[in-house]
């Protein structure tokens, strides 16, 4: 009977995982210098779906001091109990938006890195923290996580591993029990599996010397039937051991895309909710009052975010595109408004002008009567001058009285005089005014009428919004 499919032949997945858990051994860079060869971290195992901030899982103090990042942890685990989904969060000081960015692999460090701190290599970012995360529901070996590079450790398999080989390779007949001790090997993990290698290479030495010896079927349950290895299993049993090899230095790590995004997607349905009742309430009013309390660049951003939710019906993908039209509309829409008001402020000055004509006309004629009366009084009075002339000697004081009288009445014709051209240079500027008024009134009337339409036709163009509802 051939081997079991995890000894005859290497794992399909083993050449992918080496790949890509090349970067993942703990190295030190440029801007660690020495600190990995000292420091060490106490991992306190977590449960699924936790998350924190800081030590030891998350850096502190980087790139300025007293930035904290943030931790989480989705639900999957490798075989040494170790988490696959782990991710990163910006600290407060380097968050460009309200949404957090996540990075969720070295991949995305790297790139984060790269963008934003191209002095900053990932080897020393990675030397900050621990990226590697115990699970309670699987403690690993290890609760202390020792940063010693992967070169020590995979010389030291590799040591132990000839070292099995060796021995392996005198015996040209292994029994099922010797068997069973290599796959029982196979499943220890990280470094004690590496301090366990030679022990069981000793042990399996010493069963093989029992060849001749009936199988035990209750020994580890691996293999049944035929004791015998040929020279072909044999082989790509020597090259699952070279897998192994690879295996045992790092703990593997899976990335599924749809466990990676499940939160993100949960996180953003909540979003997009959020958004549709906000953007309900702001649309429960008419399109005045939206532009007037200046909402149209949030109504837009929000019906930007809702246009992400596939969910939504072709008619709703069509108002959200006529909201995003909102803040080019809004703008129109004040400046019909203020053309508006500016032709109704100047047709209000033009008819308060006229409404003061016939009071100036009637103040005009006025004056105009008094300085006739005075003229007339003015001509008696001369004519009384020449009277007294004649009657000089007998009539002296009643002349001086008189003269008196003359002084004041021209006084009193030079201020109506004064008056009455200051009145008539007013009534010209008002007719020129008024002139030059009639002449813009049909030009004017038809400028209100015009934006009149526009803003009928915008507020119709928008009147669906009205109480929209998602």
């Amino acid at each position: 009977m051939a081997l079991p499919d995890t000894l005859t032949s290497t794992p399909t997945s083993s050449m992918d995982e080496r790949e890509s858990l090349k970067n993942d051994t703990p190295i030190c860079g440029n801007a660690c210098k020495d600190v990995t060869k000292e420091k060490t971290f106490y991992l306190q195992p977590v449960s699924p779906f936790s998350s924190g901030v800081g030590l030891p899982y998350a850096p502190e103090g980087w790139p300025s001091p007293g930035d904290v990042w943030g931790w989480k942890v989705a639900k999957r685990m490798n075989s040494f109990g170790y988490f696959i989904d782990r991710f990163l969060t910006l600290p407060r000081s380097l968050e460009t938006s309200r949404r957090k960015t996540e990075l969720r692999s070295k991949a995305d460090i790297s790139r984060y890195l790269q963008s934003n701190f191209p002095d900053m290599k990932i080897e020393a970012f990675l030397a900050l923290f621990s990226w590697q995360i115990p699970s309670t529901q699987q403690t690993p070996t290890k609760a202390v996580e020792s940063l010693e590079t992967g070169e020590d450790a995979t010389d030291e398999i590799g040591t132990q591993r000839k070292k099995l080989k060796l021995e392996t390779g005198s015996v040209s007949h292994p029994t099922e029990k010797s068997l069973g001790l290599l796959a029982l090997q196979s499943s220890e993990t990280g470094e004690d599996a590496t301090d366990k290698t030679g022990t069981t290479g000793k042990k399996l030495k010493r069963k093989t010397r029992s060849v001749g010896r009936p199988p035990n079927k209750k020994s580890f349950g691996l293999v049944q039937g035929r004791p015998h290895l040929t020279p072909d299993q044999v082989a790509k049993f020597d090259d699952y051991l070279d897998t192994l090899e690879d295996m045992l230095v790092m703990p593997e790590i899976e990335t599924t895309p749809s466990d990676n995004l499940t939160p993100t997607i949960l996180d953003d349905n909540e979003t997009i909710e959020c958004c549709k009742k906000k953007l309900s309430s702001l649309l429960a009013v008419d399109f005045s009052s939206l532009v007037s309390r200046g909402d149209v660049a949030e109504v837009a951003t929000l019906a930007a975010q809702i246009r992400e939710d596939p969910s939504l019906s072709v008619d709703q993908l069509f108002k959200l595109k006529l909201v995003e039209q909102v803040p080019l509309a809004s703008e129109a829409f004040l400046e019909a408004k203020k053309n508006i008001e500016e032709v109704d402020n100047f047709l209000a000055d033009l008819e308060a002008k006229k409404l003061k004509v016939p009071s100036l006309r009637k103040e005009y004629n006025e004056l105009k009567d008094k300085i006739g009366q005075q003229e007339a009084e003015m001509d008696i009075s001369t004519l009384t001058i020449r009277e007294i002339d004649d009657q000089i000697r007998q009539l002296q004081a009643k002349r001086n009285r008189i003269t008196n009288g003359l002084e004041t009445m021209k006084k009193t014709k030079a201020e109506l005089t004064s008056e009455l051209t200051n009145v008539a240079n007013s009534i010209s500027t008002i007719g020129h005014d008024i002139k030059h008024g009639l002449s813009q009134k049909s030009k004017l009337e038809l400028k209100k009428a015009n934006n009149i339409r526009r803003v009928a036709e915008i507020q119709e163009k928008f009147i669906t919004l009205r109480g929209l509802t998602f």
